[in-house]
């Protein structure tokens, strides 16, 4: 008999190309997975993978198998998204993500304000990087991602709701060098210093690269990438390291905080840059769900200019 919990296997398989990956992102043990595998091979009598040194493929069986078998994970999941709308919003479950610098501007607000309202909702929240969220979504783990997306857009299948956007820039502690410079001489000067923040789309990296004026994004003199900002501040304030951040989640470090947002280097021309809400097109949201994306609205329109 087919079983999701094997099927889940082998779709994790084909996408880490390991079984020692796959295992670990499981939380099981590498023989465990092995014997998983070999009997959902035995059960449809086919062989589903070829294993080498080099890694873990799909036989052509297992690519005609593996599409369906995403399906039928995708709509256990709707099975179980619509049974929990049968449960409400006091006692829902709901799953999502959120990006770095969208977490910081309204994510404690928000869990605070769903514990005291809605105290039976079980909330479980991943922040992340947009490009890890997003693979997240389309293996249905989520139900849906709060991000910034302007680097790395959504696929075509996906619903995209937009939140109200923020805006990147460039942040140093405040008696950096760089701000006794004039505009010229500080854009100049500014590949000199590292520069730290979340882990970057290629986009990104491509903007960047014209703002410091490099013939190859490889070049960006990048010295940390980290997903909490908590960490990134930190780091920031005690060395001669850019920050590259949004405005929003530096708010409350520029107001308790010796930190200062360079005004001659500026990321797309400190453009506004759109925060959505991103969930698979035809998934269907819980009423617990569909609340917490209406109080996520809420706090951030407080937050605002």
């Amino acid at each position: 008999m087919l079983n999701l919990r094997r099927l889940e296997h082998l779709a994790v398989i084909a996408e880490e190309k390991s079984f020692l990956k796959a295992a670990l992102r499981l939380n099981l043990t590498q023989p465990a997975l092995t014997r998983s595998i070999q009997t959902l091979e035995e059960s449809l009598g086919l062989q589903l993978l070829n294993r080498a040194h080099e890694g873990v493929n799909l036989t052509d069986a297992g690519q005609r198998i593996l599409p369906r078998a995403l399906q039928i994970l995708g709509d256990a999941e709707s099975l179980k998204r619509e049974a929990q709308q049968l449960v409400g919003v006091d006692s829902g479950h709901v799953n999502f993500g959120v990006g770095v610098f969208p977490a910081e501007a309204f994510l404690t607000r928000l869990l605070i304000e769903q514990v005291r309202e809605k105290p039976g909702l079980t909330v479980d929240v991943d922040i992340g990087n947009w490009q890890r969220l997003r693979g997240k979504l389309q293996r249905n783990e989520l139900d849906f991602v709060v991000a910034l997306t302007h680097s790395l857009p959504p696929p075509a299948d996906f619903a995209v709701h937009p939140l109200p956007p923020q805006r990147f820039g460039f942040f140093v502690r405040q008696s950096h060098p760089l701000l006794a410079l004039d505009a010229l001489a500080q854009r100049q000067a500014l590949r000199h210093y590292k520069l730290i923040g979340p882990v970057l789309p290629h986009q990104a990296r491509l903007t960047l690269q014209e703002i410091y004026e490099l013939p190859h994004h490889e070049e960006l003199p990048v010295g940390l990438s980290c997903d909490s900002v908590a960490v990134l501040q930190s780091v920031m304030l005690s060395s001669d390291c850019v920050l590259f951040a949004t405005h929003e989640a530096m708010d409350s470090a520029l107001s308790t905080a010796p930190a200062v947002a360079l005004q001659h280097v500026q990321y797309a021309a400190a453009q506004a840059l759109a925060t959505s809400v991103i969930h698979a097109q035809g998934r269907v949201l819980s009423p617990a769900a569909l609340w917490l994306i209406g109080k996520i609205e809420q706090v951030l329109a407080c937050a605002g200019p």
